[in-house]
Order: structure tokens, then C-alpha cells, then sequence
């Protein structure tokens, strides 16, 4: 294996993130197959996480991205123009998609969900996005992120942060690393394959 190197994310990342995420995500069961709603959707997710954060790193390994972590510290927020725009742009795709109208929907009570849990809760950091590729788990290159992510919060003093997952997500890791479950949401979504039970998880760390 070569060698991982770490870096702040800037705008060329955006399509390898997006890719990551396609794979990573469970992305089928809201969509049933159809690519444009699959699009919109990790779009979606994607950029409103982007101008949500003011922190952000990347793992790189021959070139490619195989982590990354996006987080906001404090109360204050990315101003990328573009990324607001095109985040605008997503957010009103999912509500007027003709196609798998269904689909979009029912994800967007996810992320309703995710917004409930915040909103009951206040901390000075939120992780927001965090994922590794499926191929480098075990490497380390999760616990470097989340290593580098603590280490700024610290040197911010920050007291308390926060993230929230859902079961389509590997949330026990949170269990073992020494998180606390503050609270879930359990609800269940009508999706194309039959209902599916769902919960979202509010998660606290102390620093």
C-alpha cells in the first residue's frame, strides 16, 4: 500500500467524494435503480453538508480520495457561492422529482429526522460528514481523521460536539470509540421494496 497523505478538501474532490458516497450509501433503496433520482439525491446530501461545515479533510492513496470528514466548529459557516447554489438547486430537485417522486420523499423525512434531533440539542462542534472507503477500513485512516478533527476542536475550544447517523451507517463504531447515544428517532419508510424500519441517532462526544 502507498503512502496516505491528508489535505484540506477543495472543489476538484467533489466528484470522488460523490462516487464514495454512491458506493458506500444505500442509495437503491430510495431510488429503485434510476440514476437521475440517485444523483439528486447524494447531491443533495453532499452539498448541504458542504456549506454547513468550516472544517474539512481528505485521505488521499495514489491519487485517490479513500476518506473524508467534514465538521463544523463553532457557530460559524462555509460562504462557497457556488456550493449554496447548487445546494439550493438539489433541495428543490427532491421536492419537485416527478420520477420516484415516492423515493424522494421518504428521504427526505430522513433528513427531517436528522434536523429534529439538532434542533432538541446544542453543541459547539457537529461531525457532519464522515466516511472512509469500504477497501481501507482497518488502515487507520478513519481514526487520523478523526484524530485531526479532535485535535482542532481542542485547540477551539470546543467543549462538546455532536454528529448524526442512522442505521444505513456503521453507528455501533460511534458505541466503541467512546461516543454517547443522547437520543433516536425510529420511524418507518414506505419504499419501493416494502416498508423498512429506520431510526436516526444523535451521538455526543466530551472533550
Amino acid at each position: 500500500m502507498g503512502e496516505i497523505f491528508f489535505r484540506e478538501l477543495c472543489s476538484s474532490d467533489i466528484i470522488a467524494v460523490k462516487h464514495m458516497l454512491e458506493e458506500i450509501w444505500e442509495i437503491d433503496k430510495f431510488t429503485a435503480g434510476n440514476s437521475k433520482t440517485a444523483n439528486c439525491i447524494i447531491s443533495s446530501i453532499l452539498y448541504n453538508d458542504l456549506i454547513t461545515q468550516n472544517y474539512s479533510e481528505i485521505a488521499v492513496l495514489d491519487g485517490n480520495v479513500v476518506g473524508v470528514l467534514l465538521a463544523r466548529i463553532k457557530d460559524s459557516k462555509n460562504t462557497h457561492m457556488i456550493w449554496t447554489l447548487k445546494s439550493l438547486y438539489y433541495s428543490l430537485c427532491l421536492k419537485v422529482f416527478k420520477k420516484n417522486k415516492a423515493g424522494c420523499m421518504e428521504y427526505l423525512r430522513v433528513e427531517q429526522s436528522f434536523k429534529k434531533l439538532l434542533v432538541q440539542n446544542s453543541f459547539d462542534s457537529e461531525l457532519i460528514f464522515f466516511m472512509v472507503n469500504d477497501n481501507i477500513r482497518g488502515k487507520g485512516v478513519g481514526k487520523s481523521l478523526l484524530s485531526h478533527y479532535l485535535d482542532k476542536c481542542r485547540s477551539n475550544g470546543v467543549v462538546n460536539l455532536c454528529l448524526v447517523t442512522d442505521t444505513q451507517c456503521n453507528y455501533g463504531y460511534y458505541d466503541k470509540i467512546g461516543f454517547t447515544l443522547e437520543c433516536e428517532d425510529a420511524f418507518r419508510l414506505e419504499l419501493s421494496s416494502g416498508p423498512t424500519e429506520h431510526k436516526t441517532f444523535l451521538y455526543s462526544y466530551k472533550l
